[in-house]
C-alpha cells in the first residue's frame, strides 16, 4: 500500500502541490493520516508531511477540516501512539513525531485567521504538556529511516502554541519543569534540539517575570553524584549546550530576555566545576 501511496503523492509534489481534478482532498487526507508514521522517510517526510504543510499553508483546508486534522493528531493513536510501551528499536516514534510536527503549521494558520477557540488552544497545550511528560524516544536521525527528531518537532509546536496570546503564565510555569526533565537526560542531543527548544523558550519567557526566568534556569545546573559515570557527563553536556544556545541567541538576537546574559554566564561558570577534566 505504501508504494501505491507514493505513486499517488509524488505527482502532487512534482506538480507544485496541486491536486488533479479527479483527486478528492478528504480521501487523500485520510490516506496520508493512516500512513503518517511510515518508516519510509520518502513517504513520511518528503511526501506526507510536505503535502500536509503546503496544503495547510495554501488554505486547501477549511476551518473545520483543519480542526479535524488537529483533533486526529492529538489523539491516542497519533501523538500518544504506543508512547508508554514502545522502545527504541521500534518505529512508533515516527507517528508521534510527525503528529507533533503537524501542530506547527496548523497553529501558524490559527495565528493568521483565529481558527481555534480559546478552549481549543488550551486543549492543544494540555496535550503537548502530556506528550512532553511521556516521550522517551530521543533519537534524532536514524539510518535508513530518516528523522525521528521528536523533541525538536515538539519544540517547534511549543513555540507556535506559546506564541498564541491565549496561553497563560501558569501554563508556561507548568511546562518549564517538564522541559528541564527532557533535557537533563543521559542521552546526548546531537541535532540542534536545544536550539529549537530555545526558540520555544524565548516565546514562553515572554509570559513570565524576569526573576522567574532566572530561577528556572538555575534548575538546569546538574550536580553530579560521582566522577566515574559517563552518563553524568552526558547530562552535564546537555545542560551546557542548552544554556549556551540560549546565551548566544540572546546576545546575537536581542530580545526581552537580555537581563539573562549575566545569569547565564554565572551558570555556565558553575557548570565548569561539574566537568570531569
Amino acid at each position: 500500500m505504501e508504494t501505491r501511496l507514493i505513486d499517488v503523492l509524488q505527482p502532487i509534489k512534482d506538480n507544485d502541490y496541486q491536486l488533479s481534478e479527479n483527486q478528492n482532498l478528504s480521501e487523500l487526507t485520510t490516506l496520508m493520516l493512516q500512513k503518517i508514521g511510515s518508516p519510509d522517510p520518502v513517504l513520511r517526510e518528503e511526501l506526507i508531511y510536505m503535502i500536509f504543510s503546503n496544503f495547510i499553508k495554501r488554505d486547501y483546508y477549511n476551518a473545520e477540516q483543519l480542526k479535524n486534522i488537529l483533533r486526529s493528531v492529538l489523539n491516542k493513536n497519533y501523538l500518544f501512539y504506543r508512547i508508554k510501551t514502545s522502545n527504541k528499536e521500534e518505529n512508533a516514534v515516527f507517528r508521534r513525531s510527525v503528529s507533533v510536527r503537524l501542530i506547527s503549521p496548523i497553529m501558524k494558520k490559527h495565528r493568521e485567521n483565529q481558527l481555534l477557540s480559546e478552549q481549543e488552544i488550551h486543549r492543544v497545550w494540555d496535550n503537548l504538556k502530556k506528550y512532553m511528560e511521556q516521550e522517551k524516544d530521543h533519537r534524532g536521525y536514524i539510518d535508513g529511516k530518516g528523522w525521528a527528531h521528536a523533541m525538536a518537532n515538539a519544540a517547534d509546536a511549543l513555540y507556535n502554541v506559546a506564541s498564541c496570546e491565549e496561553i497563560t503564565t501558569q501554563e508556561v510555569r507548568d511546562m518549564l519543569p517538564i522541559i528541564r526533565e527532557q533535557f537533563l537526560i543521559d542521552q546526548p542531543y546531537l541535532f540542534d534540539e536545544e536550539e529549537r527548544m530555545v526558540t520555544a523558550l524565548i516565546a514562553m519567557f515572554d509570559k513570565i517575570e524576569p526573576d522567574e526566568r532566572a530561577e528556572w534556569l538555575k534548575t538546569l545546573i546538574y550536580e553530579r553524584k560521582g566522577w566515574n559515570d559517563p552518563a553524568e557527563e552526558i547530562i552535564i553536556n546537555n545542560s551546557k549546550h542548552f544554556l549556551r544556545a540560549l546565551y548566544f541567541r540572546i546576545i546575537e538576537e536581542p530580545s526581552g530576555c537580555n537581563e539573562l546574559t549575566s545569569v547565564l554566564e554565572d551558570l555556565l561558570r558553575e557548570l565548569r566545576k561539574q566537568e570531569a577534566y
